[in-house]
């Protein structure tokens, strides 16, 4: 390599962060040719607007990764880790995201319609306008979740860690809170 491009290469680096460059290339390149890669190493990396329905994640770590706008309708994330993800306006049609660590995730106005988030950590997750109509959310941890202005038309968080400190300005009707009960305070406002 010339001494130009090694100068430049290292002042690229030294500018771009180290959480940006932690995926593993060769597990990137296996999922985006074939979409599927269990255990995957995508920590930070970025998938922004890209079409991932049906995509085959299950286990992989995509701690910090950028996946705002993206579909990953129906996809199959279990057990995946999106710790501090960027989840912004992603569509998430029934996908499976049982058990996923989505503690301190970015999914304000995501749409969740039908997800299974049941056992999910969402701790600390931004949730704020997301639709989660028809969500499982049986058994998730919601500990300082934001949900506002979330709707939970339908959606069933039974056994919810936390959740009813959060639930105030969320729509719900039809809605089985943690304890069981069902609410309808909010059928008339969609």
């Amino acid at each position: 390599m010339g001494a130009l491009k090694k100068v430049v290469l290292a002042a690229c680096v030294g500018v771009v962060p180290a959480s940006s460059l932690a995926w593993d290339a060769g597990d990137l390149d296996r999922f985006l040719g074939s979409m599927s890669c269990g255990k995957c190493d995508l920590a930070g990396a970025n998938l922004v607007k890209m079409d991932l329905r049906a995509a085959e994640l299950r286990g992989a770590d995509l701690s910090k990764a950028r996946l705002m706008y993206s579909s990953l309708i129906g996809a199959k994330l279990i057990g995946v880790n999106l710790g501090n993800a960027d989840l912004r306006g992603a569509s998430l049609f029934y996908a499976d995201l049982a058990g996923a660590n989505l503690g301190g995730a970015d999914l304000s106005g995501a749409n969740l319609v039908g997800a299974n988030l049941t056992g999910a950590n969402l701790a600390g997750a931004d949730l704020g306008g997301a639709d989660l109509y028809g969500a499982n959310l049986g058994g998730a941890d919601l500990r300082a979740a934001n949900l506002a202005s979330a709707y939970l038309y339908d959606a069933n968080l039974a056994g919810a860690i936390n959740a009813g400190d959060n639930l105030e300005t969320a729509t719900q009707c039809n809605t089985v809170l943690p304890d069981g009960e069902v609410s309808n305070s909010g059928c008339g406002d969609k």
